[in-house]
């Protein structure tokens, strides 16, 4: 048996050989006792490991790139990133029965969050008020009934919703980069970046430092978003996109797939439409739709809120702000106006006094925390939900 750090090495050196991949590096460590033995292996026993074949133990036998492979280690420990490999007990269960597995991750931040269960909550880059309001909502319900984290990909829109909830509601979360973990992106993203590793999640990634997000790193990606996951929850996306393309690897590695229904007029959720009517996941209205599919193991009791009206529980919370000494008087403002009805920008601005740039950002929180809406035509109102 070898060390952790031949694992390591030899993980790493496969990894760089472009027609190895995650599958066949763990089929040729447990065809050979020592990792490190792969490499002095005699072709014919290389190319009788299933699935590897003539051309790849050719690869195998040919690869001497064993300085970059000690720079990039050294890199790691450099950047405070772990490698972990399918050796190590905190590379993910469930990524690891996919088709093509990463035969590396790098991690930065708490490698042992990567044990966990996880709920990927994936979506549009610019999201609706509505799939903004469906995130937000869904997802804090999981965490309130599901003993699992949150997994996404740190983009913006729904992705950064999901992290920044989850982060609010003190659970873990998880996002997966489509490039090297020393340039997070989107950069507007770093500050979230940050507050994910310092709550005790992790980004990850399958990429050494130094790559730059091409296109063709999220489709593949993607694929570790569903792995890693149980299940995976599409709040809103158009027919193209990379959450579709989620929904698709999450379809062939056997894990359940959710969407939120949308208007038959609303492009930015035919994605999600297109989902549930070709039979591809289940329409999810609320987290008890979610939560029926899941393993009964990691469900928790069902919250109080599941079964509250919603029209009262917000409301409630439109209360307690305006009730609240130390609110934001632009907030409480704001609340007040709405709270007798739907109302543009413009009049909401003019009838609240506040400024129009104080105005946006307090919308913005409003709407982040759920308790608004922003409906077409810059028209805002008390969330329903």
């Amino acid at each position: 048996m070898g060390t952790r750090e031949d694992y390591v090495r030899a993980s790493l050196a496969l990894s760089m050989i472009p027609s190895v991949g995650g599958g066949r590096t763990r089929r040729l460590f447990e065809h050979f006792a020592d990792p490190m033995s792969v490499f002095s292996a005699e072709w014919a026993e290389l190319s009788a490991v299933a699935s590897v074949g003539a051309a790849v133990a050719k690869s195998v036998k040919d690869f001497s790139s064993w300085n970059e492979v000690d720079r990039l280690v050294a890199m790691s420990k450099r950047h405070g990133m772990a490698l972990v490999t399918p050796y190590d007990t905190c590379y993910p269960g469930r990524l690891l029965h996919i088709y093509d597995p990463p035969a590396v991750l790098w991690v930065k931040g708490n490698s042992e969050a990567l044990k966990r269960e996880f709920i990927a909550v994936v979506g549009t880059r610019k999201p609706s008020g509505y799939g903004m309001e469906a995130t937000i909502r869904l997802t804090r319900q999981i965490i309130r009934s599901v003993k699992a984290g949150i997994v996404s990909g740190l983009a913006h829109g729904v992705d950064t919703l999901a992290h920044a909830e989850a982060l609010r509601n003190n659970s873990c979360t998880v996002a997966v980069l489509a490039c090297g973990l020393d340039r997070v992106y989107p950069t507007g993203n770093r500050s979230l970046a940050f507050d994910i590793m310092n709550s005790g999640g992790a980004l990850v990634s399958e990429y050494p430092p130094g790559i730059k997000p091409e296109a063709h790193h999220f489709p593949v990606r993607n694929r570790i978003v569903s792995g890693m996951s149980v299940g995976v929850l599409v709040t809103e996306t158009g027919v193209k996109g990379g959450s579709m393309i989620t929904a698709g690897a999450a379809l062939d590695q056997g894990r359940e797939v959710f969407a939120v229904p949308h208007g038959i007029r609303d492009e930015r959720g035919e994605g999600c439409n297109r989902i549930i009517q070709r039979g591809w996941g289940k329409l999810v209205c609320t987290v008890d739709d979610i939560v029926a599919e899941l393993p009964s193991d990691i469900r928790l009791r069902p919250s109080r809120e599941n079964h509250e009206k919603p029209r009262s529980r917000i409301h409630g919370a439109v209360s307690r702000i305006v009730q609240d000494p130390k609110a934001d008087p632009a907030e409480v403002a704001i609340l007040q106006i709405l709270s007798k009805g739907e109302k543009h920008i413009d009049d909401i601005c003019r009838e609240a006094g506040v400024p129009a740039h104080a105005l946006l950002s307090c919308l913005l929180k409003l709407e982040l925390d759920g308790v608004i809406i922003q409906r077409p035509g810059k028209i805002f109102a008390v969330s329903e939900w």
